[in-house]
């Protein structure tokens, strides 16, 4: 089966002010194991909607609105109904800082989208927003394994050729090929698990698995995210404390 696809992230951006997540992880950290998905330790089923990611390019929103979807999975216990106009309408909103369009389809910049967050958005009917966000070192393996397994995944960016796109079609993972084919561009998505071979995202309404050797080869950049701080107290791996420092020193 055929998939109608639209990219959307543009290039990435780089800030050296960024919270690095080795820099507010505690010393001390819990095992993480060899393989996980955070849908299998939710108290409900998470679906993977489009969320009309095949027409518009709105990847970065659709992965925020994906990785909502788990956040309140554990925190309200339920499926929290994000629907496709709310995705659209953050969407709209964010393009429009950079042009005068009523509905701008020129996709985002995942960093900046990443603070707007933290500002807060509408998902369900009700606002929703992350206290913080860390970079993850993309090429350190287990970095990428502590994000998405302590703090419930991590958004990411890729840059996709048209050997990914066929593989997808084919419902095969993500991996490199020899001859990749035309470079398309960008694409935001939420990591929600990992195995041996390498990290699974959903993007474009399904869990996609890909390769460690994709991962290190096309991942360009990767946060995790602090939903709430409150979740985060003394016995936690992440270190609140600091992670407040680092908060104050951004925002001088």
């Amino acid at each position: 089966m055929k998939f109608a696809y639209k990219l959307g992230k543009k290039r990435a951006k780089r800030d050296s002010r960024n919270i690095r997540l080795k820099a507010v992880l505690r010393l001390v950290l819990p095992p993480i194991p060899d393989e996980y998905l955070v849908d299998t330790t939710l108290p409900v089923q998470i679906p993977t909607p489009m969320f009309a990611n095949d027409q518009w390019g709105n990847c970065v929103i659709a992965a925020r609105a994906h990785q909502t979807l788990r956040f309140e999975g554990y925190e309200q216990k339920r499926v929290l109904p994000i629907t496709d106009q709310e995705v659209l309408d953050e969407y709209w909103k964010e393009g429009k800082r950079f042009c005068f369009d009523k509905k701008p389809d020129r996709g985002l910049v995942l960093l900046d989208s990443l603070k707007n967050w933290r500002s807060g958005w509408t998902a369900g009917g009700q606002p929703h927003s992350i206290y913080a966000f860390a970079e993850i070192s993309r090429q350190d393996m287990m970095n990428v394994k502590a994000g998405v397994y302590l703090l419930g995944g991590a958004t990411a960016g890729i840059m996709l050729s048209q050997s990914a796109l066929d593989q997808f079609d084919a419902g095969l993972p993500w991996d490199v090929v020899d001859k990749p084919g035309r470079l398309l561009g960008g694409h935001a998505i939420d990591v929600v698990g990992y195995t041996k071979d390498g990290p699974i995202c959903v993007t474009w309404g399904k869990l996609q698995p890909m390769t460690w050797r994709f991962w290190l080869a096309d991942c360009d950049e990767a946060f995790a995210c602090v939903d709430s701080r409150n979740r985060f107290t003394e016995n936690s791996p992440v270190d609140a404390e600091k992670l407040d420092n680092y908060l104050k020193e951004i925002t001088k």
